[in-house]
């Protein structure tokens, strides 16, 4: 089959899904973050179920992936279907926390060890009678009270004591979403806001939450065993998966002489000015975690500051945001057309936009890199607003990948019911609807 046959196979393999329903890609009432997908609560999450069937859609058309690729890994979802199929991984983050969180879903996956070593880590953690605080940093007094910084030390110390890592991976990440339960942060932004006294009073016990996000997290690993299982893709107790995770920003150089047979992936875009502040989400979080138990973490300096893992991020920096827009303006006529709108109303926020198209256009250039000849992409997209004027990033990527030789396939639009986004924003109307854009290199 020659590759527009192909394309116009795996088209028509798409469309079938929403023949009998125009809303089927909305996954309204049948999205479900069950078994390893269960694990963290991170911002902006893709629908495992969706980007599920868009796999399955290529596997179906084109016989020979083998290995799928994610750049913007984030805590997983990708990473989490391609082990249910079989299927050999690159992921790819700037975030520890997103690093750890894979590095959890990959496994092991010794269940009934891990529910003993749960019982000894708890036990240890509620007869620990120090008031010692394990950890030190920059506003420690202001993000926790006395009382939730004694607890979450205890439970830190009794998770030092655990001799096996991949043990103590897991029991990090159930204290990382403990961590941002028991803090005195909102938990109605990604952006660390101070709680009212009233709600700082109201913080519940950091051991008993911790407990209950552990057990929780068992019981999703052991589903996760079971799935991966019932598919016939785990071996002795390990997925059979080659998974490869990489602490990097995605724009930057990476190593890797891994080639890769499908891309499937969702870039950072928010709904605010700017894109999710991934890196102030997981900064507390990142405080209570022994950063030497996350295998991958090789990038310096990501938690010099509350925002430093966002200003490493894309977009981060506005520096030469002139230069850089001279450089890429030529790549897409939708860039240009934005970039003239915001210009009229506050032309400070073009500097935003022009830096996060560029960081990841250099993004793009490296996923390219790692993928084969005629590689499909599959591509989550979300036009947010700046100086409430839309950005249309799904015009943008397309002729970014065109302007780098890459082949539209398909577009799909699709209704957001829950994806998890800051919702109290008084910027910019929320976003409501995502682009899913196929392309193939």
């Amino acid at each position: 089959m020659n590759e527009q046959n192909r394309d116009r196979a795996l088209l028509n393999r798409i469309n079938a899904y929403s023949l009998e329903d125009e809303a089927y890609w909305s996954f309204r009432g049948r999205s479900k973050r069950q078994h390893c997908h269960g694990l963290l609560q991170y911002p902006a999450m893709m629908i495992p179920e969706m980007q599920g069937e868009l796999i399955d859609a290529v596997l179906a058309e084109d016989r020979n992936v083998r290995r799928v690729l994610d750049p913007f890994v984030g805590s997983g979802t990708t990473l989490g279907e391609a082990m249910c199929r079989g299927l050999d991984f690159l992921g790819i983050d700037i975030n520890p926390l997103a690093i750890l969180a894979c590095e959890v879903k990959s496994g092991p996956l010794y269940t009934a060890k891990l529910q003993e070593k749960a019982d000894l880590v708890l036990d240890a953690a509620k007869k620990d009678s120090s008031a010692e605080i394990a950890v030190h940093f920059d506003g420690i007094d202001k993000w926790f009270t006395k009382s939730t910084q004694v607890e979450l030390s205890a439970i830190y110390r009794a998770i030092k004591n655990e001799p096996s890592k991949w043990a103590r991976k897991v029991f990090w990440l159930s204290l990382s979403s403990t961590v941002r339960t028991v803090c005195n942060s909102r938990s109605s932004t990604y952006k660390l806001h101070i709680k009212t006294e009233e709600k700082i009073k109201q913080t519940p016990s950091a051991i008993e939450e911790f407990e209950k996000k552990l057990n929780k997290n068992i019981e999703n690993i052991v589903a996760q065993k079971e799935i991966l299982d019932k598919n016939q893709v785990l071996k002795r107790a390990t997925s059979v998966s080659d998974v490869v995770i990489k602490n990097a920003d995605s724009a930057g150089k990476i190593r890797s002489s891994l080639k890769c047979d499908l891309l499937v992936s969702s870039p950072p875009y928010g709904d605010n000015q700017t894109t999710v502040t991934y890196g102030q989400f997981s900064y507390l979080p990142l405080m209570w975690i022994d950063l030497s138990d996350i295998e991958n973490m090789t990038q310096a300096g990501l938690l010099a500051h509350k925002s430093a893992i966002d200003s490493m991020s894309l977009g981060g920096s506005k520096k030469g945001s002139n230069t850089k827009y001279q450089e890429i303006k030529e790549r897409s006529r939708s860039l240009v057309s934005c970039v003239e709108k915001i210009k009229a109303v506050n032309p400070e926020n073009i500097k935003k936009l022009i830096s996060f198209i560029y960081d990841l256009d250099n993004a793009i250039c490296n996923s390219l890199s790692f993928l084969r000849e005629n590689a499909y992409m599959v591509w989550t997209l979300g036009n947010r607003r700046i100086s409430d004027i839309e950005v249309p990033l799904d015009s943008i990527m397309r002729e970014l990948l065109e302007s780098r030789g890459c082949h539209f396939v398909h577009k799909l639009e699709r209704d957001i019911p829950s994806k998890r986004m800051a919702n109290r924003n008084q910027i910019a109307a929320t976003m409501v609807k995502e682009s899913i854009l196929i392309m193939r290199k």
